[in-house]
């Protein structure tokens, strides 16, 4: 029982902490609110084409609401990693209500196809906002990093039971009314989310470079995913997140074919079929709390691609409707698990200045992805048949997951949360104020460096090229030759030399046998200036420091 306690402890604090996380608990539920009118206004658009032109409509609207939300998303993005990021998916939700709210209204009052569509596809390029908003506002909001890793297993969870909700809100209102009421109820809907988010406030500000042009939001979004291809994890994260979604949408175009010619179940039978799917995104986003505490996420992300392969690729030989249905389930639980892995991962490693665009390029590839797996499907089933055709899907992720084992190895070791040095950092007052993120990528450049009783750690009148955090024992300083304080476990020098480009103005040496932790000027001058609070409260503390002659150790 003991055993069991320790591990549902920290899964069990961590949700604690989000739901008693005010900021986080409203983006969550406002999130949840987007993904139920996200699916429910997908579902009433796709009724409202075919009710005009059948299939031969439905398709060609479905690629008109795509195409454009794909090529919006990446450049909407950057406003996330230009702005406060709240305030973007505020905005961002608000632009949602009034582009769903006028797609009802033009419904509902019998206007033209063409401005229907016109509107709808303003209304689905407008959705992109939210996702890379939201996902890239989770480190910002969380205060610990169990923390972030439970806000992505609540965001995942909200995503499949929003999605859900939707679908069947959609569903029910069909058989009464039309795609107008359904389009203004979730208008409502949006409106409530935007209202959530009001509430909403991070502690991350980062002021804008320069003004914002018309090309200023595609220059940003070309520079932020050169960052990424430059940089080798998230390039790889990102292929697999690519690779994920070819894998679904090939998997969700077959589903139809295996309901109604293999299972012979009909088209309510594929539904049900699509309804397990979604029941497996839900457990797996419910066991992915499991996750939290967690310091590796490697095993996790090679359980969930085998997973996800495998049940696909057992659904392509199922011969009964039970089997069918269990290997879907199994495939929306590995589908869950990815997703909120490879995020969490993604958080950890990516700087925080291109988090958003970069969830802004998934955004962009998960449309992409799923058109093109179910072109790829349709074109590889007929010569090698349904069972292949999904065994050969199912088998691109793992198989590419083992093949680039040791880069995820060397991702999953640099995803690893400092403990020591997060909490050495966010207890002094000029790191307090950075985003969770840009805390962890700091702490992950420190170096330990043991010193010795006697040791001169830095020398007034040197030139200063590091900051230092003491990890253990007492050290003095001295100015002048006199010894003017001493420092001890979690003080911190060497900033004053640093941030005002002078010689270093004492000297610190340690008292007894201890350890600092040091981190290089540009790393320290990158961050502290690149935040106005932070260096704000770095220019306080030096000013301090050299009026009250207590500390002059830099």
């Amino acid at each position: 029982m003991n055993w069991v306690l320790l591990r549902i402890g920290p899964p069990f604090a961590a949700l604690h902490g989000v739901v008693g996380n005010r900021g986080l608990r409203r983006a969550e539920l406002a999130f949840l609110a987007f993904s139920a009118a996200e699916a429910a206004t997908w579902v009433a658009i796709l009724v409202y084409a075919y009710d005009r032109g059948g299939t031969a409509e439905t398709g060609l609207v479905g690629l008109l609401l795509l195409v454009p939300a794909g090529i919006v998303a990446p450049v909407a993005a950057a406003l996330g990693d230009r702005y406060r990021r709240e305030r973007v998916l505020l905005i961002g939700y608000a632009a949602q209500t009034v582009a769903v709210i006028a797609t009802a209204v033009a419904m509902l009052t019998d206007l033209s196809a063409v401005v229907v569509y016109g509107l709808a596809i303003v209304a689905m390029a407008s959705m992109t906002t939210a996702r890379p908003g939201h996902h890239s506002l989770i480190p910002n909001l969380a205060r610990t990093p169990d923390e972030m890793t439970a806000g992505n297993s609540v965001s995942s969870l909200a995503e499949g039971l929003g999605a859900t909700l939707g679908t069947a809100a959609a569903a029910g209102l069909l058989v009464v009314w039309d795609a107008g009421i359904v389009y203004a109820v979730m208008g409502g809907v949006l409106a409530v989310a935007t209202v959530l988010m009001i509430g909403v406030r991070s502690e991350r500000v980062r002021a804008p470079q320069d003004r914002l042009r018309p090309w200023t939001l595609a220059l940003e979004t070309f520079e932020g995913l050169a960052t990424i291809a430059r940089s080798s994890g998230p390039r790889l994260l990102v292929a697999i997140a690519a690779l994920l979604t070819i894998t679904w949408g090939a998997f969700d175009v077959l589903l139809v074919t295996i309901g109604i010619e293999v299972l012979g179940i009909g088209e309510g039978g594929v539904g049900a079929l699509q309804t397990a799917a979604g029941v497996g995104t839900l457990l797996g986003a419910a066991g992915s709390v499991a996750l939290v505490g967690r310091r590796s996420l490697l095993p996790a992300v090679l359980v969930a691609a085998l997973v996800l392969g495998g049940t696909v690729a057992a659904t392509g030989f199922a011969q009964s409707t039970t089997v069918a249905l269990v290997s879907v389930v199994g495939a929306g639980v590995g589908l869950a698990l990815l997703d909120v892995t490879g995020r969490t991962l993604l958080q950890r490693v990516v700087d925080d200045a291109v988090l958003t665009r970069m969830f802004g390029a998934i955004e962009a590839l998960w449309m992409a992805g799923v058109g093109i797996g179910a072109a790829l499907a349709a074109a590889m089933v007929g010569p090698l048949g349904l069972d292949w055709t999904l065994a050969i899907f199912g088998a691109t992720v793992p198989l590419f997951s083992l093949l680039a084992f040791r880069g995820l190895r060397r991702v999953d070791r640099a995803a690893v949360v400092p403990e020591r040095q997060l909490a050495l950092l966010g207890a002094i007052e000029m790191f307090a104020p950075l985003p969770r993120t840009d805390l962890e990528r700091v702490a992950r450049q420190l170096d330990l460096l043991p010193v010795r009783a006697g040791d001169v750690v830095i020398q007034e009148g040197e030139v200063g090229d590091r900051f230092y955090v003491i990890d253990a024992g007492t050290f003095e300083v001295e100015a002048g030759a006199r010894p003017i304080a001493q420092l001890h476990e979690g003080d911190h020098f060497g900033e004053i030399a640093l941030l005002e480009d002078v010689p270093r103005t004492a000297t610190v040496r340690a008292r007894t046998d201890g350890a600092v932790w040091a981190l290089d000027q540009e790393e320290f001058l990158t961050t502290i200036t690149g935040l106005p609070q932070a260096a704000t409260a770095a220019h306080a503390v030096s000013a301090e420091r050299r009026r009250a002659g207590s500390d002059r150790h830099r």
